[in-house]
């Protein structure tokens, strides 16, 4: 796809990578240098991703005199539903330089995104303005998916924790947290501690090495009749990319057997002391979702985290509810397919389509690069 003379929309090509880095840092990292280290990891992603497919490119938008001004990044992806292969692609961060003088360039952005050859065209991350660029195509947000949630075990600490999205100094103020949660529990008033798990449930968990969990991730995800492709090597590239990922902490992957020692779940999360923990993906038999959520945040709260979040995982949602769990808006899930029958596992949450399965495994999510 080439830009005309006057510019416009094209597909990303490996000499624009510094651009779009340089891109990249001014609109979501403004406060730090450009690091080499974000110009391969792009390289890395956008073209030495295992399902890369030429003819599903991340989008640039370049001015007349060739200088990009605009960017979409795509993630190629390979679906299966019910035993049929599916093209898809995921769109992650979009962003437009000066965009008063350029107002029409993400959506330019992103129709060229949605005019590709995909059977279906998806976003696990749509901000509030890129959400509102898919709702004017008539493209409504998935609320099953979009359901982001916030489990608080150490309130002032977790208050610290967020003060410093916004201010960075407010990390000076960590040990306060720190006391003032643990004078609290000391006075036997601590109502956001998750429960200890006692004894064997439902589900039996424990911390599993890498090479078991993603075994058991092999297994568990021929379980929902949408799914990703994967096979044993790709899946661990995912999983490597994913395992870069430590603003949240150290990963930690956790199995789960029922009392007859058959697999029924597994997750994986990010923590540690006194940080907000973050889930990056969790599959489970309906029976032990809740046994799950327990598990989770009894984990997390052992660990020493001020809280946990995660996405949407629509088949934890209902024990989520019930746990005293906060939902909020933050990162929107978008589906769109011209064939509306692949969108029925989305519809009613039975799509493998978050997370280890989205886009939620990149660095551009959550992470420092240094």
């Amino acid at each position: 796809m080439m830009a005309d003379k006057a510019g416009g929309v094209r597909d990303l090509e490996r000499e624009d990578l510094p651009s779009v880095a340089q891109l990249f840092q001014k609109t979501f990292r403004d406060s730090e240098p450009l690091r080499p280290s974000m110009i391969q990891y792009f390289r890395d992603i956008y073209f030495d991703h295992p399902w890369y497919d030429d003819e599903i490119r991340s989008k640039v938008f370049v001015s007349a005199a060739g200088e990009v001004e605009g960017f979409i990044g795509v993630f190629p992806s390979r679906l299966e539903l019910n035993g049929r292969s599916l093209r898809a692609a995921f769109a992650g961060s979009m962003m437009v330089d000066r965009p008063e003088q350029n107002p029409l360039a993400g959506a330019r952005l992103l129709r060229s995104f949605l005019a590709g050859p995909q059977d279906i065209s998806l976003t696990e991350t749509a901000n509030a303005l890129a959400l509102g660029m898919w709702q004017k195509l008539a493209l409504p947000l998935d609320i099953a998916y979009s359901l982001n949630w916030l489990r608080v075990l150490r309130p002032v600490s977790a208050a610290v924790q967020v003060a410093e999205r916004a201010v960075k100094a407010a990390r000076l103020l960590r040990p306060v947290g720190a006391f003032a949660d643990g004078l609290v529990e000391k006075m036997g008033a601590s109502p956001f501690r998750a429960p200890k798990v006692h004894g064997v449930g439902r589900a039996n968990f424990w911390d599993a090495p890498r090479e078991e969990f993603i075994e058991a991730v092999l297994k568990l995800a021929d379980t929902f009749p949408l799914k990703p492709q994967w096979d044993r090597p790709t899946l661990e590239w995912f999983m490597d990319q994913a395992e870069q990922k430590r603003q949240y902490g150290k990963p930690v992957w956790r199995i789960a057997e029922s009392r007859s020692g058959q697999l029924v779940g597994c997750y994986v999360y990010y923590g540690r002391p006194g940080g907000i923990a973050w889930l990056l993906q969790a599959l489970c038999s309906p029976a032990v979702a809740g046994d799950l959520v327990e598990d989770l945040f009894a984990h997390a709260d052992a660990s020493g985290c001020a809280a946990i979040r995660g996405a949407g995982h629509p088949w934890l949602t209902p024990e989520l509810i019930s746990r005293k769990t906060m939902f909020y808006g933050r990162a929107f899930f978008v589906a769109h397919a011209k064939d509306k029958s692949l969108l029925e596992p989305v519809k009613t949450g039975q799509g493998l389509i978050s997370g280890l399965a989205g886009e939620n495994w990149t660095r551009l999510i959550g992470d420092d690069f240094d």
